[in-house]
C-alpha cells in the first residue's frame, strides 16, 4: 500500500505548474502529497464501493406493490 501512496504522491506532485524534482523537495512537502495521495485513494474506495452498491441495486429491484 505505501508503494501505491507514493507512486500517487508522485504523480500529484508531478501534475502541479511548478513541480520540481520530487526527490530534490524537502520531506514536509512530500509528506503533504502523500497525505492527498491517501485521501484520494480512499476517495476512490468510497466511489467503488458505492457504485458495486448501486448495481447490486438495480440488479434487484425493490418489488412496487400498487
Amino acid at each position: 500500500m505505501e508503494c501505491e501512496i507514493e507512486a500517487v504522491a508522485r504523480a500529484l506532485y508531478s501534475a502541479e505548474d511548478d513541480a520540481q524534482v520530487w526527490e530534490h523537495e524537502p520531506e514536509t512537502v512530500r509528506e503533504e502529497f502523500r497525505e492527498f495521495a491517501r485521501v484520494a485513494m480512499a476517495l476512490l474506495e468510497q466511489h467503488r464501493r458505492q457504485e458495486r452498491y448501486d448495481r447490486q441495486a438495480l440488479a434487484f429491484p425493490f418489488p412496487y406493490a400498487a
